[in-house]
């Protein structure tokens, strides 16, 4: 596997990559619509082990303002948020990865979060997606570590991080709010090679 840079954009695109089977993309305030139907089509199958939102999350409008921050904080080199679509489907997206607090300077680093659509889990994709992304953050924003931070009862995604190469750093203490309730992370790291 190997990512290329997207040369060709859809309309709802600002930048991205595309790996083997996916499309990861940064989407303007225009694809509000198919990010609406993500969220809200998963949004039972992501609660426990996604941070708390409230209800006016899962609307147009939140949405809306979301991608207008994402494109924002990505012109600022902050936030590189890629909503990850099929390559032969980019009209229905299925997960995404993002990479945040990210620091320069002496630290070069950022952290990783992910999620992806209930009905493709178990066939590699998310794999793909953070192997390919993290490479292309090493490579293009020449970051030298990136963090994961996972619940501990999170078995897949345990086991998907260690299988992207991703070395266990000990526990976070009451890191993120989930499902309501500030939860405990193991945390991870993966080096530039």
């Amino acid at each position: 596997m190997s990512y290329e840079l997207i040369e060709q954009r859809y309309g709802d695109e600002v930048t991205g990559i595309i790996t083997d089977r996916l499309r990861m993309s940064v989407l303007k305030r225009s694809a509000w619509r198919k990010v609406t139907d993500y969220v809200v089509r998963n949004k039972d199958f992501h609660k426990q082990f996604a941070q708390t939102h409230e209800d006016t999350y899962y609307t147009a409008q939140a949405q809306k303002e979301y991608l207008d921050y994402d494109v924002r904080e990505f012109k600022r080199n902050r936030l590189v948020p890629l909503w990850i679509t099929l390559k032969d489907d980019p009209g229905t997206i299925i997960g995404r990865v993002s990479f945040f607090n990210i620091a320069y300077g002496g630290m070069m680093l950022a952290q990783i979060g992910y999620h992806l659509d209930k009905d493709h889990t178990g066939q590699g994709y998310m794999t793909e997606a953070v192997k390919e992304s993290c490479q292309m953050m090493f490579d293009k924003v020449r970051l030298h570590r990136i963090e994961a931070f996972v619940l501990p009862e999170n078995d897949r995604s345990i086991s998907l991080i260690e299988r992207c190469g991703f070395t266990y750093e000990g526990t976070r203490m009451s890191y993120m709010s989930i499902n309501g309730k500030f939860r405990d992370h193991e945390t991870f790291y993966l080096l530039k090679s």
